[in-house]
């Protein structure tokens, strides 16, 4: 099937299951994969280890060894030394980007067994069509710092009262208390089972890349 018939098909799916289904609304630069990958680092939400990026293990939010950092893709428009030290990029989980045959079964399917999946976008006028679906917009209070990705695709005009707001610079803090508080509210919105080490192992490493990249390789 062609990409028009595949997203009408998925956007209808999203529409009848709208407790399964996830979507995070951001601006491109605002750490959105890095809130997925926290997101489905958790038991109650779905991940594959195919679309983490990395080959080494199966868990969304810990870096590989093998390699420095999580693959590029090939369609993203940053280089491929910034995509692979200083980004988080998941596959699968952008239909409105990229969307095929089998990843149109692979959503049916998930559906069908009773899965909850996170999705991103960019693309906030999105939100009219879904906004009985459960949706997160990540804001700044300030841009994060990230190198050479200045260019925030997207932006809305203001938050709908439904929504659940992630602030990305709490979120991503160097200051426990700050992290924990953002961390607390993300996790009893979506009631799952805090992974408190974990994450905050996960945002310290992608903290101190943004700064690698930024001082002494972009």
């Amino acid at each position: 099937m062609n990409k028009k018939t595949l997203t009408k098909a998925f956007n209808k799916l999203v529409l009848t299951h709208p407790d399964n289904f996830i979507i995070i609304f951001f601006k491109a630069g605002t750490g959105g994969s890095s809130l997925l990958r926290i997101l489905i680092s958790h038991d109650e939400l779905y991940h594959s280890f195919k679309y983490l990026g990395q080959p080494d293990y199966d868990d969304p939010i810990r870096y590989p060894d093998s390699i420095e950092g999580f693959y590029a893709q090939a369609h993203h428009g940053l280089s491929f030394k910034e995509q692979h030290l200083a980004c988080a990029h998941v596959d699968f989980h952008t239909p409105w980007n990229v969307i095929n045959d089998d990843d149109t079964m692979s959503y049916f399917k998930l559906v069908n067994q009773g899965k909850t999946v996170v999705l991103k976008t960019h693309d906030f006028n999105l939100y009219q069509k879904f906004k009985n679906n459960r949706c997160i917009f990540i804001v700044e209070d300030n841009p994060l710092d990230r190198g050479s990705i200045s260019s925030k695709v997207g932006n809305y005009h203001s938050i709908p009262e439904k929504v659940f707001v992630v602030n990305i610079n709490n979120l991503m803090s160097k200051n426990y208390d700050t992290f924990l508080n953002e961390y607390i509210k993300l996790v009893q919105e979506f009631n799952l089972t805090p992974r408190i080490n974990s994450v905050r192992s996960f945002i310290l490493m992608w903290l101190e890349r943004q700064e690698r990249f930024k001082r002494t390789l972009s």
